[in-house]
């Protein structure tokens, strides 16, 4: 495995949740998590581990891989890409992008760190809240067996919150967690902030 190519996947991702935690700049977020996902899932395929997009694959038959990193990345590809595959061409993604929301980043952020934990098996403290906050804002997303214990009780009722509300409360408890000794102590916790110091 590249060790090169994991630092910049996790710099990106890193930066991409530092942003999205602070509710700053939903466009780069959107391009960092996108460029991190795709990196660490090429890692992790490299590896021969199961990614998020290989559990979709075996659990929705009629969807294929492109079709799943086509959803994915087509707000990402409107951001970096100026002009269409003939290079001559500028693109039209005036109503694609009209529909971007920060809530697109939701998905992007929970599939490229779940990824990510899946190669390294740990994650930063902040991840780990937010994969709990996103738990909570995506009830429906889980199993009906799903243990909805841990999410109902570190956000409770978050349902009810808006959007600019739900993105407070997972601030302020990324913020109360992020210097917990038992949590900083455990293995499968990374240590060290969201974005890297240069070197």
């Amino acid at each position: 495995m590249s060790e090169t190519k994991l630092r910049i996947a996790r710099a990106q991702l890193g930066t991409a949740m530092s942003l999205f935690i602070r509710d700053k700049d939903p466009w780069s977020v959107q391009a960092l998590a996108c460029g991190g996902s795709e990196v660490i899932e090429g890692l992790a395929e490299q590896a021969k581990l199961p990614t998020l997009s290989t559990h979709i694959l075996n659990t929705f038959g009629h969807i294929d891989l492109r079709g799943i990193r086509k959803i994915r990345n087509q707000y990402w590809n409107a951001i970096k890409h100026f002009s269409g595959t003939d290079r001559k061409t500028a693109r039209d993604d005036e109503e694609l992008l009209s529909d971007f929301s920060d809530r697109t980043n939701d998905g992007v952020l929970f599939n490229g760190w779940l990824d990510y934990l899946l190669l390294t098996k740990r994650l930063p403290v902040e991840v780990q809240v937010f994969q709990v906050w996103w738990y909570a804002t995506n009830e429906d997303r889980l199993s009906p067996s799903a243990d909805r214990t841990p999410h109902r009780t570190l956000f409770p009722n978050i349902e009810r919150d808006d959007r600019r509300e739900q993105k407070r409360r997972l601030r302020r408890v990324a913020e109360k967690y992020a210097r917990n000794p038992a949590i900083l102590a455990d293995p499968r916790t990374e240590p060290g902030p969201l974005v890297m110091r240069s070197w």
